[in-house]
Formats: structure tokens, sequence, C-alpha cells
């Protein structure tokens, strides 16, 4: 079974990244990384979302379909992103409508679609290797679907995001 590793931030004491996997993994063809960001949560949404994230990670480690997953916090600014890489698009969809996912999915939207909290979500397919985080960021931030309080403010634009594979 696979097991999740807790990088602390040097430089931030409220931040940190978990893994789990080999980043430097390469990417078979079909392979797809989907990408969940949110930013401006509150206390009580940070620790909500923490806390379902516990049962989300649990779930990752016994699923052979994923081949990569990086969970990023930081307690300023309330962001919390999830980047997980997986075999293929299909096999990624049945995790994340399936089981305990898509329960928290569901029943607490609202810690993504309300309140200040800016919301990101993004799936493509990638191959080769696995950019840096940074850069991840920037291209959900500049293609994925974003919400701003839970109104849609602009859709995905999957094809302008094969960009990041130039």
């Amino acid at each position: 079974m696979k097991t999740w590793t807790k990088h602390e931030d040097p430089t931030n004491k409220y931040g940190a990244t978990f893994t789990l996997g080999d980043r430097n993994v390469l990417l078979p063809p079909g392979a797809v990384i989907s990408v969940t960001r949110g930013e401006l949560f509150n206390i009580p949404r940070l620790m909500i979302n923490g806390l379902l994230n516990q049962f989300i990670m649990k779930a990752m480690t016994k699923n052979e379909d994923l081949l990569y997953a990086e969970l990023t916090g930081q307690m300023q600014g309330g962001v919390g992103q999830t980047t997980t890489v997986w075999k293929d698009g299909k096999r990624m969809n049945k995790f994340r409508t399936k089981g305990f996912h898509n329960f928290t999915r569901r029943f607490f939207s609202w810690v993504f679609y309300s309140g200040k909290v800016q919301s990101y979500f993004l799936t493509w397919e990638l191959e080769g290797q696995l950019p840096p985080a940074e850069e991840i960021t920037t291209h959900v931030k500049t293609y994925g679907r974003h919400f701003d309080g839970g109104k849609m403010v602009k859709k995905a634009d999957p094809k302008k995001s094969k960009a990041l594979e130039d």
C-alpha cells in the first residue's frame, strides 16, 4: 500500500505539502492531471476541507489507477490545492464520482462554492514529466473553471490548456 509523505514548508510554519507516489513518474499516453484549488478559505472551511481530505487521502492509497497525488495547504490566504495524476480520464472520473469523494463533493460543495472563496478546477491530458507545482498552479488559474463565491466567472479552456505540454 502507498503511503503519504509530509513535506513541511521551512519558510512558513503554517504550510505543508503531502505527496503520494513519485513526483518524477513518467506519464504514459492518456494520463490526465486533475487540479482543484481553493483560495480565501476561512478557518472553519479550512478545517472541514482538511478533515474531509483525510478520508479521501486514505482512499487514494488503495487506488491502483492513481499515479501521483499532491495536496498543498496554507493557513495564510486560506489556500488548498489538490493535484492528482491518473492513468486515464475514465479512471479518474470513476474515483471522483464514487464513494466518499462523491459524497463530499455533493454534500460539502458549499466549502468551495460560497463566501469569498475563489475556486479553480481543471483536468487535462499530459505526457512526459509532471511540471513544477508553481507551473501547475498558474495553469489551473489561467485555463481552469473559475468560481468567485460560487458564481462561475470563467469556463475551463481545455484546448488552450494543452499549452503546458509544449
